[in-house]
């Protein structure tokens, strides 16, 4: 990797290089000025992120749209402008780079039911070169000796008027995203990587607009409550609810009032018979809520208590768990020889799909299944099995 150039100092907000918009005309206004002068230089990328409100409010909503096209610089507030629909048939006419864009792409579809036609990602980039340090803040450090404040990373993006420091801040998500870009696809190419990157990007996108909008069924059941029999995971339920009023009555994040680690935890003492006592720090209307809750869920008796969930799934053979040990050995030691995270070959649980499954090859992409086929050679035929077995529980992560 060439050595980075002399250090660059962030642009202060002295000279303002980038345009607020909080009205529709003036949108409209700077994204015909844009798309025009986009034509002008030849350029065919432009750059996008987003900011949320998640870590400061029970409804996460978008609260601000960065945006570089040909090294104009503009932040949109969607809490202002509430039809975009111009930015994004703009951005639709080019190739729209983000920087670990999965979370952006969620929040943009939920938002505006859109979807990008054509998405290229930074960090998908950087990590197939084999970057183990890929976060924003990084590899412009690494990359350009560029080094930028990441203070208002977990700040209230729907506060109004936003000040200076975080106005830079969201500049700088987009300000060198072409020049990272720039950086690693030469590497790409150079190592003959690139189609894997292409297809890397389109994956992401496939399977953000796989995901299902709606709400999810009992959506109490959090990561640990699997452990849990049906007397926890009453009071888990009893307490999941309670939280979600609270929090929406204050306005508030949930985990800000009990995380989901802790109502497991609870939930545990309670199944085992424990004394249940709530947070020292917790106001006195909440107290008396939580233990009111805990006599209500004993009042409902066993049989309005909710019972564990049971999966039918495919049982591995012994075959079928040793070929996939073994696979993920080959797959390790050729991601060594390419200097590559061995999970970008393939998860373990994407191998156990490809050895459990008749079709299980068809969830890899193309340039996974060129690279671990003779690894799958070596394995040769493996016994499947058409037994079922219950799963012990249905876990689900928030």
């Amino acid at each position: 990797m060439s050595e980075a150039p002399p250090a660059q100092p962030t642009p202060t907000l002295a000279v303002r290089d980038f345009e607020f918009i909080s009205t529709l005309d003036h949108l409209e206004r700077w994204v015909a000025e844009s798309d025009a002068h986009l034509q002008a230089i030849g350029e065919t990328r432009v750059c996008l992120d987003t900011e949320a409100d998640s870590l400061h409010h029970y409804h996460e909503k978008l609260c601000l749209l960065q945006v570089a096209c040909g090294g104009r610089f503009a932040l949109v507030d969607p809490l202002a402008v509430t039809d975009v629909s111009c930015l994004l048939a703009l951005l639709d006419r080019y190739e729209l780079w983000f920087h670990g864009a999965d979370y952006d792409l969620t929040m943009l579809r939920r938002t505006y039911h859109w979807e990008p036609r054509l998405i290229r990602d930074t960090q998908i980039a950087a990590r197939l070169t084999g970057s183990r340090q890929f976060g924003l803040a990084a590899l412009l450090q690494n990359v350009l000796n560029v080094t930028v404040s990441k203070a208002s990373q977990k700040a209230d993006w729907s506060r109004r008027p936003l000040p200076d420091h975080m106005l830079s801040y969201a500049v700088d998500d987009v300000r060198y995203l072409l020049k990272i870009a720039d950086h690693f696809v030469a590497i790409l190419r150079e190592k003959g990587r690139h189609a894997w990157f292409e297809e890397s990007c389109r994956e992401l996108q496939t399977d953000v607009a796989a995901r299902s909008l709606a709400p999810r069924e009992d959506p109490w059941r959090v990561q640990g409550s699997g452990r849990l029999h049906s007397k926890g995971l009453a009071i888990l339920k009893a307490m999941w609810e309670w939280r979600e009023g609270i929090a929406e009555e204050r306005d508030m994040p949930c985990y800000r009032i009990m995380s989901n680690k802790q109502m497991v935890a609870y939930a545990e003492t309670f199944e085992a018979g424990g004394v249940m006592e709530p947070p020292g720090g917790w106001r006195p209307r909440w107290k008396k809520e939580f233990h009111d809750l805990i006599a209500d869920v004993f009042r409902q008796g066993q049989t309005a208590w909710p019972q564990r969930q049971k999966k039918v799934k495919s049982r591995m053979t012994d075959a079928q768990r040793d070929a996939v040990d073994r696979l993920c050995g080959h797959r390790d030691r050729i991601a060594i020889t390419l200097e590559i995270e061995g999970s970008l070959l393939g998860s373990r649980s994407t191998l156990e799909q490809v050895i459990a499954e008749p079709e299980g090859l068809t969830h890899l992409m193309s340039w996974q299944a060129e690279i671990l086929a003779p690894a799958m050679g070596e394995l040769g035929p493996v016994e499947s099995s058409t037994d079922v077995a219950p799963a012990a529980e249905a876990t689900l992560d928030l």
